[in-house]
């Protein structure tokens, strides 16, 4: 009978540790005014403000136009006239020196807009969770890079669309796959 119990307590121990968790390396975030915040998935706040099903918000769609001259059409994309995407590189998702012009320009422009979702989109490479994750980590290193750039935290939501949303969807070439590995900004009410 000792000999069962101690199999089965054994077995559950086993059953119930988790595995090692690969480390994950973490780039800083320089803005253009040289302040430094903490970039990439270091783990710190990464479910804050997150949407985990990637639904938005409950308040209906949202969307409006403000003194910037902010829009977005039915399927809350920007025109012309205001915030870019940024578009990251395979199976990338920290924000480069190069992408540090457009987040300052996006800051300007979201500076008095109310909420901003952030949403973080993947290529059809990869599974659907890593693309999940992925997509997670990028909006997150947006959201850093943004707060870096004066704009509240509290304004700020998290989605992860993984690749259930692609910019382009006519072909799997390499030219249309980078279109879909990108963060969206969605200005909110």
């Amino acid at each position: 009978m000792k000999k069962h119990m101690l199999l089965a307590i054994t077995a559950a121990a086993l059953l119930t540790t988790g595995c090692a968790q690969k480390k994950i390396n973490t780039t800083d975030v320089v803005s253009s005014n040289g302040t430094t915040v903490p970039g990439g998935a270091n783990g710190t706040n990464l479910y804050n403000n997150v949407d985990p099903l990637g639904q938005g918000m409950s308040q209906g769609n949202g969307m409006y136009g403000n003194q910037n001259g902010l829009y977005a059409n039915e399927n809350g994309m920007y025109g012309d006239a205001g915030v870019q995407n940024i578009y990251f590189g395979i199976d990338q998702y920290s924000i480069t020196s190069e992408k540090l012009g457009q987040i300052s320009h996006n800051a300007n422009l979201l500076r008095n807009s109310g909420k901003v979702k952030i949403e973080g989109h993947c290529d059809a490479s990869g599974s659907d969770e890593y693309n999940y994750a992925l997509g997670l980590k990028r909006a997150k290193a947006t959201k850093d890079a943004l707060l870096a750039n004066g704009i509240s935290g509290n304004n700020i939501i998290l989605v992860s669309m993984g690749e259930s949303s692609p910019e382009c969807y006519t072909s799997s070439s390499a030219d249309c796959y980078s279109k879909n590995r990108r963060v969206e900004f969605k200005v909110m009410q």
